[in-house]
């Protein structure tokens, strides 16, 4: 890239840093800075204590590109002619469709009214390519496009079909039980939950394949903010250990209890109840969020989002549900349980769930990978599951 170059780092029109880039040791300097503004919700992270501002700065960066583990990986850095993807992440401006930050070359002058994608279309080409596994033709697409800061491995391209539209075909070509298993997690989680707690997902036919699809999470006024940024580091290992372990999963809800953000507590509640029913493999904490009003300051849990590996769609759910004995139906119990009957339950609804084991039926029978002794087995595990939380929720 030659001389390093200054840059903008923006919130929405407000300017928050002056940084330079060395794209050779992929790291970023800070030049100047506005005070209060540098540790802003969503954009690096609580980080650790010893972490230098330069450090949480570069974390930022390091999740806003696509992932080495993403398919097609080399094929992308080929055709865009990059070293890495966070070389990449730098053709364009940083723009992203889950919050406001971006940058510009300084002596640029943009608007973010002129340039965002939530207001502003854009040449979805880039996207369609990814999709269509056809990587030569990103050498002539523009971007300025979402898909060059969207991280995550499953392979996803943003269309741009009434609004912008993230369609994700999975991690691997030809695993049609991952678009699947999330689709059908989220009308479930429909089914569970109020209307506007879950992020709805559409299904579409893309070739031989199906894509689940959906809109933005966030719009104009809010940003999303990863559950890893608001809460403590040391609950974010204690959930990461939870597995079969009771007692390290008691402390954490007693931890959180202790956060007093009610919103958060009941949020991991009903993240337990939709793991139990769905057996979603994938609801880490960078899966769950946190809405943030940068003007009025105000916080709220974030829709569910990103369901993959729901429905046996997932390595760990695919290898207990294959052979199905009791044995593995104990320790699908015990990995994807873990209810409390303290818990505020009024929320729940069983009549909401009647009937919806044929439409899990009808939903997976479209991937030949859930032959009908799968399918049984899935469905009979999800009753079992079932049966558990209203026997929990309706304190019998």
């Amino acid at each position: 890239m030659g001389k390093e170059k200054a840059y903008l780092f923006m919130r929405k029109d407000e300017e928050i840093l002056r940084f330079s880039v060395d794209f050779k040791r992929r790291d970023v300097k800070i030049l100047e800075k506005k005070e209060g503004y540098f540790k802003g919700l969503g954009l690096y992270g609580m980080g650790k204590d010893e972490d230098t501002d330069a450090a949480l700065f570069s974390k930022f960066f390091a999740r806003r590109c696509i992932p080495m583990m993403r398919h097609g990986y080399e094929e992308i850095l080929k055709a865009t002619g990059c070293k890495d993807t966070f070389e990449l992440s730098f053709k364009g401006h940083g723009l992203s469709l889950s919050n406001h930050y971006w940058f510009q070359e300084e002596g640029e002058h943009l608007s973010y009214k002129d340039i965002n994608f939530f207001e502003n279309p854009w040449d979805d080409t880039f996207g369609r390519a990814l999709l269509y596994e056809d990587y030569e033709t990103l050498s002539k697409c523009s971007y300025e496009v979402p898909d060059i800061v969207t991280p995550g491995w499953a392979m996803k391209g943003w269309v741009y079909e009434d609004g912008p539209k993230l369609c994700k075909l999975g991690i691997a070509p030809g695993r049609n039980e991952e678009s699947l298993g999330e689709y059908l997690a989220s009308r479930l989680a429909q089914r569970l939950f109020p209307k506007g707690e879950v992020l709805e997902y559409g299904l579409k036919q893309w070739g031989d394949r199906y894509l689940s699809v959906s809109s933005p999470i966030v719009g104009m006024e809010e940003e999303l903010v990863p559950l890893s940024d608001v809460v403590p580091s040391d609950l974010y290992a204690m959930y990461r250990e939870r597995g079969t372990d009771k007692e390290t999963m008691r402390k954490f809800y007693e931890s959180l209890s202790a956060l007093g953000m009610p919103e958060v507590e009941s949020l991991f509640h009903k993240v337990a109840c939709l793991r139990s029913l769905a057996f979603v493999s994938d609801l880490h904490f960078d899966n769950l969020g946190i809405l943030y009003n940068p003007e009025k300051k105000t916080l709220k849990a974030a829709p569910f989002f990103d369901l993959a590996g729901a429905f046996g769609g997932g390595k760990r759910g695919r290898d207990f549900l294959q052979e199905l004995s009791p044995a593995t139906l104990m320790i699908v119990f015990f990995i994807f349980g873990g209810l409390e009957p303290s818990w505020d339950y009024s929320w729940y609804d069983p009549k909401r769930l009647e009937g919806f084991e044929e439409e899990i039926r009808e939903t997976l029978s479209k991937s030949p990978f859930y032959t009908p002794v799968l399918l049984d087995n899935i469905i009979a595990v999800y009753l079992r599951q079932k049966a558990s939380l209203d026997k929990i929720a309706m304190g019998k």
